[in-house]
């Protein structure tokens, strides 16, 4: 996960250029028609989904989850299964005032066309629970699909992060990955991401750095709570030299899931983390905990690196 310095920022807030050696995303030639038709349904996928919710129709919305999907929202324990999400669900709707709006600017399609995910921003008016008054708040989403046998695309992990980013563009960046070279072995890709996520957990131990920046695709965008999207090389390793910088900082985390395309090319994440840093008003070490998804990309050494990691605080 590598949720860095996430108290910095929460306790005052209510709650991808490739480096040399990555697996290159075909965006220049253009995808292929089949996996540009994927990533069309991909696309309007989500804008059902809006639909839907603007709808209020509970089944429509849940629908949209695999039977194991799950849903990680700010300050929320996660809601995963059908007849979990279902009962969040109608509760949710049930607000007179609850309104949410949310769109891609990036979708991107492994190699195989029935693994993506998707990157964007959303904006969510509810019932403020204290005044009962409209509030709206805005962040940042990841949302992980799979292509099922009906040929629909259903979210696996949908995880949402109180990160300011960027206004949505016109259109997503449409981005296919290409297949790696050499046999794929899915049980060795997962093997591999959690010894690599097991590293990442020994290098913020270390608090170093620059072993920190490199575990991510220098045009990953990092989404962690109250804080603002960070996006590329520059602006992630500022933000992991300035973390290791406090004394009280310890941060660990483990993958509960760890999932790879069939392609071997896309893989993601999901666990918990916990963490201990200094909070900016008291100056006093303070500890939150929360959940993680991040996506990974494997280069073409045979590496994994993050391209998107994103995490949310749980109560």
């Amino acid at each position: 996960m590598k949720g860095f310095a996430v108290l910095a920022v929460t306790a005052s807030v209510v709650a991808s250029a490739v480096l040399s050696g990555c697996s290159k995303p075909a965006e220049t030639s253009g995808p292929s028609p089949d996996t540009k038709k994927a990533l069309d349904a991909v696309a309007a996928t989500e804008v059902q989904w809006v639909a839907d919710l603007k709808a209020k129709d509970v089944e429509k919305v849940v629908a949209h989850y695999t039977a194991s999907g799950e849903l990680l929202l700010p300050g929320q324990t996660p809601s995963k299964n059908t007849d979990v999400l279902r009962y969040v669900w109608r509760q949710t709707l049930a607000d007179p005032n609850y309104h949410l709006e949310f769109k891609a600017h990036r979708i991107e399609m492994a190699a195989s066309n029935d693994f993506a995910y998707t990157q964007g921003t959303y904006t969510v008016t509810a019932s403020d629970p204290k005044t009962h008054a409209p509030s709206t708040s805005s962040g940042t989403y990841v949302t992980v699909y799979k292509k099922v046998a009906n040929g629909s695309w259903k979210a696996m992990e949908d995880i949402v992060a109180t990160s300011a980013g960027p206004a949505a563009p016109a259109a997503p960046a449409m981005v296919a990955d290409t297949p790696p070279k050499g046999p794929i072995d899915t049980a060795a890709d997962i093997a591999a991401i959690q010894a690599l996520e097991k590293q990442w957990a020994a290098d913020w131990a270390a608090k170093d750095a620059a072993k920190l920046a490199a575990h991510y695709d220098p045009a990953a965008t990092v989404m962690q709570p109250g804080q603002a999207a960070a996006t590329g090389a520059a602006a992630i390793a500022a933000s992991l030299a300035e973390a290791v910088k406090d004394p009280a900082l310890k941060l660990e985390f483990s993958p509960d899931v760890v999932n790879v395309a069939p392609s071997g090319d896309l893989a993601f994440s999901r666990g918990k983390f916990t963490q201990t840093a200094t909070d900016p008003k008291t100056h006093k070490p303070a500890t939150t905990h929360g959940v993680y998804v991040t996506v990974y990309r494997k280069a073409a050494d045979g590496s994994w690196k993050a391209v998107q990691d994103v995490a949310t605080e749980e109560p």
